[in-house]
């Protein structure tokens, strides 16, 4: 169990979309005839607005009631190289004054594929999110729904998922994997496997390989690391391959 003394509202969280992204061919056309220069910040501000999720509004009166997340940095490396590579990130505040709201994994994850699939194809190879595991409410009711949810997936879309977790000790990793089932009911599997230095690696079985997949695994983690008592910042990174073997390629 960890413990932390840090001001909920200078708390931060940040979520990574890796995978290789190829560009439309005419989307530099189509930005110089419209005069744009949009990099994933720029994308992901407007994104989160049209979702209500946040604004960058300034000016009396121009405070967005309900907001989720503050804005505080985000970028990404769209090299055209065919290479796996960290293609966004988003680092945001996120609210602490909304009853039972979990963290916005879903919403983080959704703006960046949004933004990243006005630009180009995206090939998704993974999704890591460093979350304050003390602002996270209890979800299990919610991922009951969620889990229904994911049971609509085509029968042979099933495939497994590679969990690295930075920040939750072995000795608590059993319980973790015993809490990550439950909150699956029936649609997730999970086994603890050795994690690389003062990482906890476990191989689940997901419905589906989908950015909303990741998300909701991620979202699964942070209630089963809660519940056993973690509470600092913790990095959850989910990927399609073995973490050794993905290649990701970071600024």
């Amino acid at each position: 169990m960890s413990t932390s003394t840090e001001d909920p509202v200078d708390l931060t969280m940040t979520a990574e979309v890796h995978g290789v992204l190829r560009e439309h061919a005419w989307i530099g056309q189509v930005s110089a005839d419209h005069d744009l220069d949009e990099d994933l910040f720029a994308l992901a501000v407007k994104r989160a607005a049209a979702y209500g999720w946040s604004s960058t509004r300034l000016g009396a009166g121009a405070e967005l009631g309900g907001q989720r997340w503050g804005h505080a940095d985000a970028g990404g490396d769209w090299s055209r190289d065919g290479r796996v590579r960290q293609l966004a990130w988003l680092t945001v505040y996120p609210a602490t004054g909304l009853r039972q709201q979990h963290l916005p994994v879903l919403p983080l994850t959704r703006v960046m594929v949004d933004s990243l699939g006005r630009v180009g194809e995206l090939d998704f190879r993974g999704l890591t999110v460093r979350v304050p595991v003390q602002l996270a409410p209890d979800t299990r009711f919610d991922l009951v729904g969620d889990a229904a949810w994911f049971a609509l997936a085509a029968p042979d879309a099933r495939t497994e998922a590679f969990v690295s977790v930075l920040g939750a000790g072995d000795t608590e990793a059993e319980r973790v994997r015993e809490l990550v089932v439950q909150r699956g009911h029936g649609q997730l599997g999970a086994e603890h496997r050795a994690g690389a230095r003062d990482r906890t690696a476990f191989v689940c079985a997901l419905p589906e390989w989908t950015p909303d997949a990741a998300a909701w695994l991620a979202e699964v983690f942070i209630d089963a690391l809660r519940e056993v008592g973690v509470r600092d910042t913790t990095e959850i990174a989910i990927t399609r391959t073995p973490p050794h073997t993905t290649g990701v390629t970071t600024p």
